[in-house]
């Protein structure tokens, strides 16, 4: 029910139709809602690198919007009048612990009282708006501060200063803000698309996204480090681009092949070790390089040869990013078993090989931003984010599926290849052609990023669902704990 409302409403907001809902509280359940709608409406319009800022910033919003209306509520329980200043005073000094020791109480009387939270989002030919409304206005005091922590965090460079600045200070409550601020900075979106207006009846926070981002100094010269970076990078060599050929030879000789592959013994051993992997499941080990081509055959050779190259060009340019290797080998691995499930065996290595490259864009995104990474791990930590990867290409401005399309378009990838890349977080835009292939690259990727919590079913796009007939919660899950299982059983055996 969840997932289809949610979808539903992102295509009724690419219709142009003002999508909202009202709540009394933030709680977990509500988040999950509005960001799962958010993520859909991001990707659908290629602007899902901002998937993170965008979410903290309404999730700021809304939890700003629901504790100015439990003051109200509280004020009231006081028998305070919240517009004298002695009275707002005394009540301060205890709504703070009064708020955070009773929160389900707090969520219980908001539900029952007249106080509410409206959220609207509405877009437009060149962009998109949000507007959060609580039907109580902002005290003057409030007003006051909120002025002020905008205009300080306008003074801010980049997140460390930050981190450096605002935890040493007692308006550690005031972060939330300035990092919305400098979110909005740093994106590109820009600080003046926030707008607070109040009046004696309700209060407003809009927030204006454009499709096409403003850009700023900073991120126009990482950008052109990056578009420098994939410039730079060498193309497949002689002797790959020679394999890739006898490889699509229907009539060529097998033994030309190997003897050729073992000329090159760095790409020799990439074979052997993904012939042993877990996605060629065998019963034995595969010791030489006429074996492996015996048992994986000539097209599922060519995919091994792109990858491993393509692996080598990037290990060898940068630093050695094991972790996202890791994440792609899993999704790999889940993108053959889905394919195998679907009953689309005959793209079965297609999608294996599109689901082990689709981040080749964040290893570029990563280095050229590595001391950015440095500074932002603390306050990534301590400040409860799902990723780093909000502030990585926030600071940026541009997806690492788009670096990831010129990196494939540079080396001449097969255009299912770049269609995968290109779209895994965002399948509904790809090209009917690849449509299988791009919907299962970003299934298998989106159970690694369930299993690493950053996404649940309600996020996924439900007419991805649909064509593969897994449209209830009970039957993904099963779907998913099959895959587990699938995985545990084989890559022990195999690494």
């Amino acid at each position: 029910m969840v997932l289809s409302k949610t979808s539903q409403m992102a295509t009724n907001f690419d219709r142009g139709e003002t999508i909202g809902l009202s709540l009394s509280y933030h709680n977990k359940a509500v988040i999950r809602f509005i960001s799962s709608v958010i993520t859909k409406i991001l990707a659908r319009n290629n602007l899902i690198y901002l998937q993170d800022t965008i979410i903290t910033i309404m999730r700021e919003i809304i939890v700003n919007a629901v504790k100015a209306n439990s003051k109200r509520l509280y004020f009231g329980f006081q028998n305070l009048d919240i517009n004298d200043s002695e009275a707002y005073l005394l009540g301060m000094e205890s709504f703070k612990t009064f708020i955070v020791d009773n929160q389900d109480f707090v969520a219980e009387e908001l539900k029952k009282s007249d106080y509410k939270v409206f959220v609207y989002l509405k877009k437009f030919e060149s962009g998109f708006s949000i507007h959060v409304r609580n039907n109580t206005p902002i005290h003057p005091t409030e007003m006051q501060r909120i002025t002020a922590r905008i205009e300080k965090a306008k003074t801010y460079n980049d997140f460390s200063e930050v981190y450096c600045d605002v935890t040493d200070n007692s308006e550690g409550e005031g972060l939330g803000l300035v990092l919305t601020v400098l979110f909005l900075k740093n994106s590109g979106i820009g600080v003046n698309s926030l707008k607070i207006s109040s009046d004696s009846n309700m209060t407003q926070a809009s927030l204006v996204v454009p499709f096409q981002l403003k850009p700023v100094t900073v991120m126009n010269k990482i950008q052109q480090q990056i578009l420098e970076e994939v410039s730079d990078l060498p193309t497949f060599p002689e002797n790959i681009l020679e394999l890739e050929k006898l490889c699509s030879d229907p009539e060529v000789d097998y033994r030309l092949v190997a003897e050729r592959l073992s000329l090159d013994p760095s790409l020799s051993v990439s074979v052997l070790k993904l012939s042993n992997s877990a996605a060629f499941i065998t019963r034995r080990h595969i010791d030489t390089i006429s074996e492996a081509i015996n048992l994986i055959g000539m097209k599922n050779l060519r995919s091994i040869i792109i990858a491993s190259s393509a692996r080598r060009i990037l290990d060898e340019r940068y630093s050695s990013f094991r972790q996202i290797w890791d994440h792609c080998n899993k999704t790999a691995f889940y993108a053959r078993q889905l394919a195998l499930a679907f009953g689309c065996g005959k793209i079965v290595q297609n999608v294996y090989l599109a689901a082990l490259l689709h981040d080749l864009g964040k290893i570029v995104l990563l280095s050229t931003s590595s001391a950015l990474s440095e500074w932002m791990f603390t306050l990534t930590r301590d400040r409860g984010l799902r990723t780093s990867t909000v502030i990585e290409e926030v600071s940026i401005g541009i997806s690492h599926s788009s670096i990831g399309e010129k990196i494939a378009r540079k080396w001449n990838l097969p255009e299912y290849l770049v269609e995968a890349i290109q779209w895994h977080h965002a399948p509904l835009n790809c090209s009917e052609s690849y449509r299988d292939i791009v919907y299962i690259t970003y299934l298998a990727n989106k159970l690694c990023g369930i299993e690493g919590k950053r996404f649940d079913y309600y996020f996924l796009e439900e007419e991805v669902l649909q064509r593969y007939h897994v449209e209830d919660e009970a039957a993904f899950m099963a779907l998913h704990e099959d895959m587990k299982r699938k995985y545990l059983e084989q890559v022990p055996q195999k690494y």
